[in-house]
């Protein structure tokens, strides 16, 4: 009887033991891990890989699966990927919108099946999302709109490239960038606006284009650093400098242009920092957790200051200019060439100078010379101003810079005509003649070389102010002597023969006018009065003897001069004026 305890005791250890043993047996397996969707709109983008890099070290982290799908910017094969998602049962999606509205059919079929839906730095406009990962692009916008406001100054032309059209990122930071210039910065003037797709390639080739139509940019924003890594191609490839470039992701390659003095800033969004706040969102949920609607990732601007260096100063460039002269048989055009000559001798650039001989052959020869040799700009003295269009044509295809002097061409793209209003020159010498012949009596014209706007120019400002204002007096000679001395001499020989009574004389330039001294003092034809174009040294000295009675001054050294400092200007990113005027003076005795 004393051993039944022991017995008792033995068969409640043993109970216990079976008990232990069918509880263990009968124990449900661990939860699967749940499995989350990663819809990217491409992966051909830096931004979006270091994404995608931050979700897959926070999905590692929480021990849950991350299924990756790659739109490839096809709103179409984002559908697909969800869909596919649908089907494999994810436990939720974090998408990343191709385009704001093709994606809602889609999120609503997850909504339908009960997957909880997510979307990361773009939005989407409809279905249920539990939540929105991203930065604030409209502060975003904002930010790069107040820096670049700052780097113009407040002032100039303003270029904007714009991301795909439909989603939120490409809305909302043109939204920030263009409400804050229109209110803060209303100097400045936004001259284009349009799509390159968040894509470097049509970053480039959309400013290609827009270089062409604007030669006067202060700065460029871009809704994405592959845009304005692109635009940067595009301006280094057209010698275009001086531009302001502002981009926006603060991608690797953006960061280092930054650093490299080629970027002025680009607006950082934390690519990494989205991707893990939007699967740490995703598990809270998941785990019966709840977070915000909005999930905001801090911006900041990315600069040189703010990356605490010193970009590189871009060296000095070294510019060739050519000069192509319609001929140096002249002194005017000596004088032109040797302020453009000084002007370029001061500033360090290269000057090659072509003399046409008044030949259009030769300067469309010395022009595709030049073209050859790649100068950096021409800058061209017409000898005729139609025969020039095509070599000047050439020279835009090769993307050389043309700039015109004295006489201006009748086709292809000129930056700039550097030159007197040689209307208002005309006008001026009729004016003088008119008073000095007492607005009656006989005048001859001798004219400049048939085809230059110079020779039309002045003839058509001494025409018209003579038939509006001189109207006693009559023009009875009007004849070409091709801006030559020698030939003003021996047309006015002829016309000598042919008019017995001549008041005076006005020639489109000096040359021929001093020729045509000549010819009067051969034939002792005295009482006449001369009025020549240029004041050439000849012809002011002829003002002092009493031979000539007025020359009208151009200042051809300054038409050099200016010629050269606009063409320097322009290449080094200045803006300048489409027409660059001279000032005119009358020199008398």
């Amino acid at each position: 009887m004393k051993r039944l305890p022991f017995l008792f005791s033995l068969l409640m250890i043993a109970a216990v033991l079976l008990s232990a043993c069918g509880s263990a047996a009968t124990q449900p397996p661990p939860p699967a891990p749940k499995t989350i969707g990663l819809v990217l709109s491409t992966l051909n983008n830096p931004f979006f890989v270091t994404l995608r890099d931050g979700a897959q070290k926070a999905a590692d982290a929480a021990g849950v699966n991350l299924v990756i799908v790659d739109a490839q910017d096809d709103s179409a094969k984002m559908v697909a990927g969800i869909e596919d998602l649908i089907t494999k049962k994810v436990d939720a999606l974090l998408i990343n919108p191709t385009d704001s509205d093709a994606v809602v059919p889609a999120i609503q079929k997850a909504n339908a099946a009960k997957i909880l839906v997510f979307t990361v730095d773009r939005g989407a406009n409809g279905g249920e999302v539990v939540a929105h990962v991203a930065s604030d692009n409209v502060a975003g916008g904002k930010m790069a709109a107040e820096f670049l406001c700052k780097a113009i100054g407040g002032k100039g032309n303003v270029v904007e490239l714009q991301g795909i059209a439909g989603t939120s990122a490409a809305r909302d930071r043109g939204q920030g960038f263009d409400d804050y210039m229109a209110a803060n910065c209303k100097d400045a003037k936004i001259v284009a606006q349009q799509t390159a797709n968040f894509n470097r390639d049509e970053g480039l080739s959309v400013f290609e284009n827009i270089l062409q139509a604007q030669p006067d940019i202060a700065a460029v924003f871009a809704h994405n650093d592959e845009m304005i890594l692109g635009a940067l191609q595009a301006a280094d490839a057209a010698k275009r400098t001086g531009i302001i470039f502002v981009g926006f992701d603060a991608v690797d390659d953006a960061v280092q242009a930054v650093k490299d003095g080629k970027l002025a800033a680009t607006v950082a969004q934390q690519p990494a920092e989205i991707g893990r706040l939007g699967v740490e969102a995703a598990v809270k949920v998941l785990n019966g957790g709840s977070v915000s609607k909005d999930i905001p990732v801090p911006l900041s601007l990315v600069t040189a200051e703010s990356l605490g260096v010193t970009p590189p100063q871009p060296e000095a460039k070294t510019f060739t200019l050519g000069l192509v002269l319609s001929t140096l048989n002249n002194p005017f055009f000596v004088t032109l060439r040797d302020g453009a000559q000084k002007a370029a001798d001061a500033a360090g650039a290269k000057l090659i100078v072509v003399d046409a001989q008044d030949d259009s052959a030769k300067m469309v020869a010395g022009i595709e010379d030049l073209i050859t040799k790649k100068v950096d700009a021409l800058l061209i003295n017409p000898t005729d101003s139609d025969a020039v269009v095509p070599a000047i044509q050439k020279a835009n295809a090769a993307k050389i810079l043309v700039f015109t002097v004295d006489r201006g061409a009748n086709g292809g793209e000129v930056v700039a005509h550097v030159a007197s209003d040689n209307v208002a020159g005309g006008k001026m010498a009729a004016e003088f003649l008119c008073k000095a012949i007492g607005g009656k009596g006989n005048v001859v014209e001798l004219q400049g070389i048939a085809g230059t706007s110079a020779a039309r120019d002045r003839g058509q400002g001494f025409d018209d102010y003579m038939a509006a204002n001189c109207k006693d007096a009559k023009i009875v000679a009007q004849q070409t002597a091709n801006f030559n001395r020698d030939e003003g001499l021996s047309v006015f020989e002829n016309i000598l023969q042919a008019q017995p009574d001549i008041a005076a004389v006005f020639a489109h330039n000096d040359e021929m006018i001093l020729g045509a001294l000549q010819a009067a003092d051969a034939a002792k034809r005295t009482g006449i009065i001369f009025v020549g174009f240029d004041a050439v040294d000849d012809a002011v000295q002829a003002v002092k003897d009493g031979k000539l009675a007025a020359t009208v001054a151009q200042q051809p050294a300054e038409i050099g001069r200016l010629g050269v400092e606009a063409a320097l200007k322009y290449l080094s990113g200045g803006a300048v004026d489409k027409n660059i005027p001279v000032p005119l003076s009358l020199v008398t005795k």
